[in-house]
């Protein structure tokens, strides 16, 4: 499938499980080369490794194979397992957590 749209960007709350697939086939529906995901638009939950959620979410994008950029505020990283998981995310794969939207653009680009 040919990609015409450098990325699908995130503009709605994802709450659950059917918001992140909706993202996701809005993107593929776009033909996107991926999302961009604003931290603002998470749940708290999210960032909560215990709950599950992120596991969750980042399970469909792997299954999806769809790129996904996160911009985060810096008061996420404050959270020591979420951190850790950031950092190891950043090491390579579909998924990348940035601190500012140009950075994150810019790697979807890729």
């Amino acid at each position: 499938m040919e990609k015409t749209a450098l990325y699908f960007e995130s503009t709605e709350m994802i709450k659950e499980t059917g918001d992140f697939l909706d993202l996701i086939g809005n993107a593929a529906y776009r033909k996107a080369s991926g999302v961009l995901i604003h931290s603002a638009h998470l749940p708290e939950d999210f960032f909560e490794l215990k709950s599950g959620l992120a596991g969750e979410f980042l399970q469909k994008l792997s299954n999806y194979a769809v790129r996904a950029a996160i911009v985060l505020d810096d008061s996420h990283l404050e959270r020591l397992r979420f951190r850790e998981m950031v950092q190891e995310a950043n090491k390579g794969g579909n998924i990348a957590y940035f601190t500012d939207v140009s950075s994150a653009g810019e790697w979807l680009g890729k």
